[in-house]
């Protein structure tokens, strides 16, 4: 574990555990017309593959340890040590802002050390806005092909109120760094997009802010938030995103 910037330690269960009666929402929030389209399931790998190398993105306080389950699941089916990249921020509670520019450097070094064009990502939460961040200021010059969106609060989340940070900050619905994401385009206008969420997820308060109108939407039964990173199916999900079937 690592000491935040102000100090303490991060406590990974705070947004998890804190306010459960305020997490129901995400349950009881009306679905809205046009939000996610529901995607065809696919659980086997099989026939031609076309595999781009991968970068894995933290969320709000995460760490790279937290991505190996998720790497080597990757690794298993193909994709080589090398191919993978698992990124931890300088400041895991720090500004989208910031983690967008560490993210394009990373995306140099994976493709500078693969000999790729081009690059798949997947981010679980506060990561996804990072990554929406870079390509918005980019206008779609990164190269990325395909991103999944793992729980990302897209649309920010009523938890956000419990963090800290520039991160914990940025993720409130009503945040200036929310508006400005708004008024630009969404992911999918540069790059083929998914999210996948859960039932389970009580750090995405409500539920259907982890996903946008017109984008690609699977939603898996039942990891927790955290749980999305060592999951079978929602791993399969993305990987057959990434891979195009």
């Amino acid at each position: 574990m690592k000491a935040n910037p102000r100090g303490s330690r991060f406590p990974k269960p705070l947004l998890s555990l804190a306010l459960a009666g305020v997490a129901a929402l995400g349950y009881l929030w009306p679905m809205e017309q046009g939000q996610g389209q529901e995607l065809p399931r696919t659980d086997t790998l099989s026939g031609p593959i076309d595999r781009r190398p991968i970068l894995l993105v933290p969320g709000w306080a995460g760490e790279r340890e937290e991505l190996a389950a998720l790497k080597e699941r990757f690794l298993r089916d193909g994709w080589g040590e090398g191919e993978v990249l698992a990124l931890e921020f300088d400041n895991p509670v720090g500004s989208n802002e910031d983690h967008a520019a560490e993210l394009e450097v990373a995306l140099q070094r994976l493709l500078l050390e693969t000999g790729g064009r081009e690059a798949d990502v997947v981010a679980h939460s506060m990561g996804g806005l990072a990554v929406w961040a870079l390509l918005k200021d980019k206008r779609g010059t990164v190269p990325v092909r395909r991103v999944v969106f793992l729980g990302s609060p897209l649309r920010g989340t009523l938890m956000a109120y419990l963090g800290w940070g520039e991160g914990g900050e940025e993720m409130r619905p009503d945040s200036p760094f929310m508006e400005e994401l708004r008024r630009g385009r969404p992911p999918q206008y540069w790059v083929q997009a998914l999210t996948i969420r859960t039932p389970l997820d009580l750090n995405v308060v409500p539920g259907i802010w982890a996903t946008l109108p017109g984008i690609g939407d699977r939603m898996v039964c039942c990891p927790t938030h955290q749980g999305l990173l060592d999951h079978e199916e929602t791993y399969r999900v993305a990987r057959d995103f990434l891979l195009g079937r």
